[in-house]
């Protein structure tokens, strides 16, 4: 049996969850696109004394990193997917959304879509 997911004009390619061992760890993905593509998406997470919940974002030839601050306990990530590529003339999307779990380890929960 095969399923396909999509919502509305985007097809989802991969989705999943993965649990880090602390709150502060690092989560990165190696996406390769099998058309001489490969880049990575980094998630770090920070607090800092501000408080202030944030998402930096720097980007370096085939490296993305998403700088996270201050993702507590309520759920925090990106408020709408944002593009990463365009792979045979169609865009490729990443959304993520994280939440920590009794304020000891992170889960993150992450979509990939190609634009139809």
């Amino acid at each position: 049996m095969q399923i396909h997911l999509s919502s509305d004009k985007y097809d989802v390619i991969h989705s999943g969850q993965v649990f880090l061992f602390e709150k502060n760890k690092n989560l990165r993905l190696e996406v390769d696109t099998e058309d001489d593509l490969i880049f990575t998406i980094e998630l770090r997470f920070y607090e800092n004394e501000s408080g202030d919940q944030e998402i930096r974002q720097n980007i370096n030839e085939n490296q993305i990193l998403l700088s996270c601050y201050n993702f507590h306990k309520m759920g925090a990530g990106l408020k709408t997917p944002v593009e990463v590529a365009t792979v045979k003339g169609k865009k490729l999307y990443f959304f993520f959304w994280s939440d920590l779990m009794a304020g000891e380890s992170r889960s993150v929960s992450y979509t990939f879509f190609y634009e139809r």
